[in-house]
């Protein structure tokens, strides 16, 4: 955090992920291009499945809804929300939820936090609702209006990619590499400040995967934390 606070200033979006080597800045959609392309598609295909799926959701989730989005956008939000891949990336204000994400995984790799610029565009009120953002011709900041809980409780907000497949690159300012090694001290700083699942998913899904999380899955990581007394170590800005 140390980094962050001497780096940026408020106004900055931050993205954590847990693999900085592996993990590129593309929106969920954009990922399953690779798969089309072994399977002999394109990504016109891939594109054109992106709306058949999207209409399916807009169609069929109203039942199982207890207030309606306003717009397309405030739809593809809450599909994104809810797990559909779209032309969404999630992004945070708050840059301890986005170390969180970054540092929560085990893995074999470093972790790394993302900031993005913040002179990026923001999409209007009135934009978004007049426009389609699946025929929306360049990269913009959407703040939903339709924030559900978690949305809130992570300070969220998203990019919308208007080519889902290419990855985010001049609007990157930094790239903080958190050492594996490090990682889960990070973690446990964070949840003793209460940056945790319980907090960043303020529901019983979110409760539940805290309390496996710390009574079952983290066993011999806190062991070692209290024998040993270990604190978060640094981290490189590039």
């Amino acid at each position: 955090m140390n980094c962050i606070q001497s780096n940026f200033a408020y106004g900055y979006l931050y993205r954590g992920v847990p693999d900085a080597i592996n993990h590129h800045l593309i929106p969920g959609v954009g990922r399953h291009l690779a798969n089309f392309v072994r399977s002999g598609k394109t990504k016109q295909d891939l594109l054109f499945e992106e709306k058949s799926a999207f209409s399916i959701f807009y169609k069929e989730a109203r039942a199982s809804i207890s207030s309606e989005p306003g717009s397309y956008w405030e739809w593809l939000a809450l599909a994104q929300h809810h797990g559909l891949p779209t032309r969404l990336l999630d992004w945070s204000y708050s840059a301890a939820a986005a170390l969180f994400f970054a540092v929560e995984s085990d893995g074999q790799n470093d972790a790394a936090v993302y900031v993005l610029d913040r002179s990026i565009k923001f999409l209007s009120v009135n934009q978004a609702k007049s426009t389609d953002p699946l025929s929306w011709g360049e990269l913009v900041a959407y703040h939903p209006r339709h924030v559900t809980l978690r949305i809130s409780a992570q300070n969220g907000l998203f990019t919308c990619h208007p080519d889902p497949t290419v990855p985010i690159d001049k609007e990157v300012v930094a790239k903080i590499l958190i050492p594996r090694k490090f990682c889960f001290s990070v973690f446990h700083g964070l949840n003793i400040m209460g940056i945790n699942r319980k907090t960043l998913f303020p529901d019983v899904d979110g409760l539940a995967a805290w309390i496996k999380k710390m009574k079952y899955e983290s066993v011999k990581e806190y062991a070692s934390v209290e024998s040993q007394g270990q604190s978060p170590g640094g981290c490189d800005v590039g």
